[in-house]
């Protein structure tokens, strides 16, 4: 298993097709996590990869509290990639 942060996707796809490959090799599976939009992360993880990401917006509430109600768990996380391994 691989754990990698992109915080900047625009710097990661301005990295060469060969840095990128390694980092993200094609044929592995990928999990991809983010707390806006799915779609932001569906072209770094390709047809390998899933991704868990929010669906709506307009929450209010304290962070533990969306967290929890959205699925952003730790517990959660790690059922959502067990499934793809």
């Amino acid at each position: 298993v691989r754990i990698v942060s992109v915080p900047s996707e625009g710097l990661f796809r301005s990295q060469t097709a060969d840095y990128q490959e390694s980092v993200l090799p094609k044929g592995k599976k990928k999990f991809g996590l983010t707390a806006g939009l799915p779609v932001t992360l569906e072209g770094l993880v390709g047809s390998d990869g899933t991704v868990w990401g929010m669906n709506s917006f307009g929450f209010s509430a304290p962070y533990t509290v969306l967290d929890e109600k959205l699925g952003y768990t730790g517990k959660n996380v790690y059922e959502q990639v067990k499934k793809i391994l």
